[in-house]
């Protein structure tokens, strides 16, 4: 009797498409380190209701084919920049003495825009039925991103993922893919910085969303029910503070609808960027806080958390990725 496929073995690659839903010719792909992985292939049944004299149905035809689902991730240093260059778009990379400053910032076209989509496929392993071991999503975009910090562990990064195809078969994408290895961001050492420093916080969670606003609407006739294009609309990045209330620095914020800044670090060691000691930062330059107040919940220490929204002021500044990494080249 065959034996059950253990989720420790499904290896999970992925490789930028050059064009829509089609991967590379001769793909270089990368192993993709995940904790959860939910990513699916869905395919409607469309019924046909005529009336026949019969209570009973004809047979149902194939419907629409869709991909979604999220992955968990504790963000490394060495598969991050992937993710960050399908949500972000594609960095302005430059090197010195063997360290590489990636800095993902949005664009709307050009180089710096958003890739056309990725290529993911997942290895269920030597043990499963030949014919269908690698199940490959076509037309991969991340439509929206959750960032998790807390005090301790590792900063979560949650891709949520659709995409217009599915294929199963028994030939590999890539029989030699790209392994960078995987040693995750600590958030033990994380510097959190508000206006430049002006406002001292005490946060004991940090959460960010980040939304493409894909249109996933797009089915085409003769398309063989899949979707055509997964377009990207306004980029909305969103998030909360949750802190210690000792002061009313938050609730100023937030009562006075005044603009301030978000800069976040996370290093491995010196954050120079050499192996071992990779930094990312996330600043968010311009965001506002929605008006609230603390509640009393018990006689325990008060905690207040605040939502904001962050805004555009000149040029396409939302948000900014920088990866300081000895990865020369972010695939």
């Amino acid at each position: 009797m065959a034996k059950q496929v253990r989720g420790s073995l499904v290896r999970l690659i992925g490789v930028t498409d050059t064009t829509f839903g089609t991967p590379p010719v001769t793909p270089s792909s990368l192993i993709l380190p995940y904790v959860q992985n939910n990513v699916k292939a869905d395919q409607t049944r469309d019924q046909d209701q005529t009336i026949s004299g019969f209570r009973g149905m004809v047979r149902s035809v194939a419907g629409a084919r869709k991909v979604s689902g999220a992955l968990q991730i504790n963000a490394a240093p060495q598969t991050i920049g992937f993710w960050l260059k399908h949500l972000i778009g594609a960095p302005t990379s430059t090197t010195a003495t063997g360290v590489t400053t990636h800095v993902f910032s949005p664009a709307a076209s050009g180089a710096n825009a958003l890739p056309p989509s990725f290529t993911m496929e997942e290895d269920m392993g030597a043990g499963f039925t030949s014919a269908s071991r690698y199940m490959r999503y076509l037309g991969c975009r991340i439509a929206s991103a959750a960032i998790s910090i807390t005090p301790s562990g590792f900063m979560q990064f949650n891709p949520t993922i659709s995409g217009a195809d599915f294929v199963a078969g028994a030939t590999v994408l890539d029989a030699a893919p790209t392994d960078t290895g995987h040693a995750a961001f600590s958030t033990l050492t994380t510097a959190l910085v508000f206006g430049g420093g002006s406002v001292t916080l005490d946060s004991t969670k940090v959460d960010l969303a980040i939304n493409n606003n894909l249109d996933a609407t797009g089915y085409v006739v003769g398309g063989n029910g899949r979707l055509g294009d997964l377009p990207e609309g306004l980029i909305a990045v969103t998030g909360s503070i949750e802190t210690l209330l000792k002061d009313d620095s938050l609730l100023q914020l937030a009562l006075t609808d005044a603009d301030t800044s978000l800069l976040l670090t996370l290093t491995r060691g010196t954050g120079d960027g050499t192996a071992g000691n990779e930094s990312l930062a996330i600043n968010i330059p311009a965001l506002v806080f929605a008006a609230t107040s603390p509640t009393v919940p018990g006689p325990k220490g008060l905690l207040l958390t605040g939502t904001f929204d962050s805004h555009r002021t000149t040029g396409e500044t939302g948000v900014t990725f920088t990866l300081k990494t000895p990865l020369a080249t972010i695939q």
